[in-house]
C-alpha cells in the first residue's frame, strides 16, 4: 500500500485539477486567440464525424482543404479533439436564433460548447499533475543511479527516507498551483499541452535509453507533441544534446549500438507519420504546406508588450524580459528552490561516473546501465524556453505562456532539491516531519496567489512582485487577450444601441452568443457608431481610452472589473 500510495495521490491531484479546471474556468472570459479556435474547431469536427459516417468522403480534397484552411497555421490536433468533445458534451444554444448562430446539442449535453472545446486541455492539464506527482515520487525513493537497473536498491548506504508523498506533492503544485499556469492550463489552446507533453516526451526518452519498448512509443508520442504545437520542433535536437553528453561523460569510446541508438531512430522515423495523420490539411500537398507552416512562424506578427514602462512593438525585447517575468510571475521560495536543485543534479551528473562492469550497449538499449543525468535533463529543458525567447531576434509574443514548456522541469529540480536538502539535514525524532510541516509553506504562495486572482490569473504576478498592484507599479504587463469582460454583462445588457468591442475579438463575442451568454440585442460596431464602448488597459491602448473619452464626452467609465484596484477592462456609455 504504501509504494501505491504516490500513484493515488497523484491520480487524485490530476482528477481534482481537471474537475476544478472544468467547473472554475466557465468564470474565465473567452481568450481572443480561443474565438479562432472555436471557429476552426466546429470546421474540423463536422469533417470528422461526416468521415465517420461515410469513410469516402475523408478523401475528398476539396472538403478536407476548406474544413482545415480554417487557422491551418497551427496543427490541428488540439482543435480536432475540442469540437469531437463539443459533440459529445455541449449544451444546446438558446432556441430563437438559427441554428448556425447557436451551440449544438451533444450527445451528453452537460456543459457550455466553449467548456466542452476546453476540456481535452484540460484533460491533459491533469496528465501533467498526475505524471509530475509520479515523477516528483521517484525522487525520494533509494536513488536509481543507473538506467534499466532494476535490482533492489542497498539499503545501508541510503540516507534516512523521506516521504515520496512529499516531493509528488511538490513536483505537481508546484507547476499547476502557479496563476499564470493555471488560466492557460483551462483553455482552448496549446500551451499548457505542449508543455505536458514535452514532459511526457522527455520521460518516455529516458525509459527508451535502456528499454525497445519504450523506444518504439518514443516517436509516436513526439509526434503527438508535434501535432499539438511547434515548441515541439525543439525536443529531439535537446534529447540529443544531453545523449551526447550522456556518451562524452562516459569517456568511452561510443559502440555501434550506440551511435546508431534506436530512440532517435523512432523520433525520425515514427514521428513524421505521426504528425501527417493527425494534421489532415498536411495530406493534399506535404511538402508545400509544411513550407509555409515555417514561413508563417518564421515571419510571425509581433504583439504589443509593456515592460518596465517602455511598450515594445518591433524586435528586439530586452534580453531580460522572460527571467523578469518568470521572477514576477513565480513565487521566489519556489524559484529560488528550482535553481538549488539544477544546480545540485546538474553538479552530481557532472561528477558521477559509469561502473567498471556496464553491460554491453545495444541498439535498443544505448545506455543500459549509464547514470541517468536527470540534472542535465531538467537544465536543458527548464533553460532552454527562457533562453530562446531572450533571443533578440524572436518574435515578440504574448507574455509567460510562451515559456511555459520550461516549468515542468523546473518543478522536478524544485522537488529534487526539497529532498536533497532534508536528506541532508537528517531530521530525526519528531522533527522527522518538519519535510512535510513545512511544504505549505513553499505552496501558499503560489496557491493563495491562483485563487485570490481568479478568474483574471493572466493579470495576477508573485506575492514578491507585488501581486497585480505592483506589477502595475513596475510597469509590467497588465493582460491580454480580452479575457476580463464576464462581470460586465449585467451593465451591458442595459446598454441601448451597439457596443465598440475595442479588444475583444468579434469570433469570441459570437461563442458567447451561441451559448447564451451575451446580452441579447446588444450588436458590435465600430467606436463612430456605439452607444457603449469596452476598453481592456493596456499601455499601447491610451489613443483608444482617449477616443473612448472624446466619444462619450467623459472620461468616467461606467463600469470597471479590477484586480487589486487594478484596472482590467472599462465600460463607457454616454449619451450619443
Amino acid at each position: 500500500m504504501t509504494r501505491r500510495l504516490p500513484a493515488l495521490l497523484a491520480v487524485a491531484l490530476g482528477l481534482g485539477v481537471v474537475l476544478l479546471l472544468a467547473r472554475g474556468h466557465r468564470d474565465v472570459g473567452y481568450v481572443r486567440d480561443e474565438g479562432i479556435y472555436f471557429h476552426a474547431s466546429r470546421a474540423y469536427a463536422d469533417w470528422a464525424v461526416r468521415g465517420l459516417q461515410s469513410p469516402s468522403t475523408l478523401f475528398d480534397r476539396p472538403a478536407r482543404d476548406r474544413a482545415f484552411a480554417v487557422n491551418h497555421e497551427h496543427p490541428a490536433l488540439m482543435k480536432l479533439a475540442g469540437g469531437l468533445s463539443a459533440r459529445l458534451f455541449s449544451a444546446p444554444g438558446p432556441e430563437g436564433q438559427p441554428p448556425e448562430a447557436r451551440a449544438q446539442a451533444g450527445l451528453l449535453p452537460l456543459m457550455p460548447e466553449g467548456a466542452a472545446m476546453r476540456l481535452p486541455a484540460q484533460l491533459l492539464a491533469g496528465l501533467g499533475v498526475a505524471l509530475l506527482g509520479l515523477a516528483g515520487a521517484g525522487l525520494a525513493r533509494p536513488r536509481t543511479h543507473v538506467l534499466g537497473d532494476s535490482r533492489p536498491p542497498d539499503l545501508s548506504s541510503e540516507p534516512p527516507p523521506l516521504s515520496p508523498l512529499i516531493p509528488a506533492a511538490l513536483a505537481a503544485l508546484w507547476f499547476v498551483g502557479l496563476p499564470h499556469v493555471w488560466v492557460h492550463a483551462g483553455l482552448h489552446c496549446f500551451d499548457v499541452p505542449v508543455a505536458v507533453l514535452t514532459l511526457a516526451v522527455v520521460l518516455c526518452y529516458r525509459r527508451a535509453l535502456a528499454s525497445w519498448r519504450w523506444s518504439l512509443l518514443l516517436g509516436p508520442l513526439l509526434g503527438v507533441a508535434i501535432s499539438v504545437k511547434h515548441n515541439a520542433l525543439f525536443i529531439p535536437v535537446l534529447l540529443g544534446v544531453h545523449y551526447l553528453a550522456c556518451l562524452a561523460l562516459a569517456r568511452r569510446r561510443p559502440s555501434l549500438g550506440q551511435l546508431l541508438p534506436l530512440p532517435f531512430l523512432s523520433m525520425a522515423v515514427l514521428a513524421p507519420p505521426t504528425v501527417l495523420a493527425l494534421w489532415p490539411w498536411l495530406w493534399s500537398d506535404p511538402l508545400v504546406r509544411l513550407g509555409e507552416y515555417f514561413e508563417f512562424h518564421r515571419l510571425h506578427a509581433y504583439y504589443n508588450t509593456e515592460y518596465l514602462h517602455i511598450n515594445y512593438n518591433q524586435p528586439p525585447l530586452p534580453w531580460s524580459y522572460p527571467f523578469v517575468l518568470t521572477w514576477a510571475t513565480v513565487p521566489t521560495a519556489l524559484l529560488l528552490l528550482a535553481a538549488i536543485g539544477l544546480v545540485l543534479a546538474v553538479r552530481g551528473d557532472l561528477s558521477s561516473r559509469p561502473s567498471a562492469d556496464l553491460p554491453p550497449a545495444r541498439f535498443t538499449a544505448p545506455l543500459r546501465g549509464h547514470p541517468a543525468r536527470d540534472g542535465l535533463l531538467w537544465a536543458l529543458f527548464g533553460l532552454f524556453p527562457l533562453v530562446l525567447i531572450s533571443l533578440p531576434t524572436i518574435p515578440i509574443f504574448g507574455g509567460t505562456k510562451h515559456w511555459l514548456t520550461a516549468y515542468p522541469f523546473l518543478a522536478l529540480a524544485a522537488a529534487f532539491a526539497y529532498v536533497t536538502l532534508w536528506r541532508a539535514l537528517a531530521p530525526s525524532g519528531r522533527a522527522r516531519h518538519l519535510p512535510a510541516a513545512l511544504l505549505p509553506l513553499l505552496l501558499v504562495p503560489a496557491l493563495w496567489s491562483t485563487i485570490h486572482g481568479h478568474p483574471h490569473n493572466l493579470s495576477q504576478y508573485a506575492p514578491l512582485a507585488g501581486g497585480a498592484r505592483g506589477a502595475a507599479d513596475l510597469g509590467l504587463l497588465r493582460g491580454f487577450w480580452g479575457s476580463s469582460v464576464l462581470p460586465l454583462f449585467e451593465d451591458m445588457s442595459q446598454r441601448p444601441g451597439p457596443l465598440y468591442l475595442h479588444d475583444l475579438h468579434e469570433l469570441a463575442r459570437l461563442q458567447y452568443e451561441r451559448e447564451g451568454r451575451w446580452p441579447p440585442g446588444l450588436a458590435a460596431a465600430p467606436l463612430s457608431r456605439a452607444r457603449a464602448g469596452l476598453l481592456f488597459h493596456e499601455r499601447h491602448m491610451l489613443s483608444n481610452e482617449v477616443d473612448l473619452w472624446n466619444h462619450f464626452d467623459s472620461s468616467a467609465p461606467l463600469d470597471v472589473v479590477t484586480l487589486d484596484d487594478v484596472p482590467l477592462t472599462s465600460l463607457y456609455s454616454g449619451s450619443k
